[in-house]
């Protein structure tokens, strides 16, 4: 309120300053929520479309990248695990080199791990989980080995409403043909075969040219359990 006094006549003067009504101010509050109702939804659903995009993404990289990695593994001197037409859930290459035998491959609470001789290492991102996994020993002899693996790659998507996306994931990979293989050997001796016993997968390393138990932990089932011999 603003109070002048004019100088003719001495007598105060009050202006009153124009307000809002309370029909204009539910007016204001009815279009807000309108616009609010509009845009919410769209703002929403792109964040939803930005999380899927994301998670599609990580899902199709994280397969593409075990499928390549198993490729670069699959250049060994024989698969141990499983036997010839038979499949498995864990995957045993016999390798050249002493540092790499053997190679195993296996899934372990929700990843994918690669443990080389008796050292692991998780080969899929944390931000996903791996499940499914089954090898197929498809060789049809000795001197041309092969092998088909398939995965199934998820992530749950944090929406709304709970939502996972998953893929499988399929590759068909043969090993080099032959030499004469060398992996095997260990000071004249030959290590006995990976096996499945107790539900822990078991295999030996050579140290001091000496068959001696990996301490590496990788569980198994009784199907995945090979027989087959490692003898060259």
């Amino acid at each position: 309120m603003i109070t002048l006094l004019p100088r003719d006549t001495g007598v105060p003067v009050k202006l009153a300053r124009p307000g809002v009504t309370l029909i204009e101010l539910l007016v204001f509050v009815a279009i807000f929520a309108v616009v609010g109702f509009t845009v919410l939804p769209l703002l929403f659903s792109a964040t939803e479309n930005r999380l899927l995009q994301q998670t599609v993404s990580l899902v199709e990289q994280n397969g593409l990248q075990v499928l390549q990695q198993i490729g670069r593994l699959a250049a060994a001197e024989r698969i141990l695990d499983p036997p010839p037409q038979e499949e498995g859930i864990v995957l045993t290459l016999q390798s050249g080199s002493g540092a790499m035998n053997p190679t195993i491959i296996g899934a372990l609470s929700g990843s994918l791990v690669v443990i080389r001789r008796a050292t692991k290492q998780v080969i899929t991102s944390p931000q996903v989980a791996l499940d499914e996994f089954r090898v197929w020993n498809t060789s049809a002899s000795t001197l041309l080995q092969s092998f088909r693996v398939s995965f199934r790659v998820s992530r749950a998507i944090r929406l709304q409403a709970p939502h996972i996306y998953e893929r499988t994931f399929e590759g068909t990979f043969t090993l080099p043909p032959g030499d004469e293989p060398r992996g095997a050997a260990c000071g004249g001796a030959v290590c006995s075969a990976p096996s499945c016993a107790g539900m822990i997968y078991t295999w030996k390393v050579c140290q001091s040219f000496m068959c001696s138990d990996a301490q590496t932990y990788l569980p198994c089932s009784a199907s995945s359990s090979s027989t087959s011999s490692s003898s060259s």
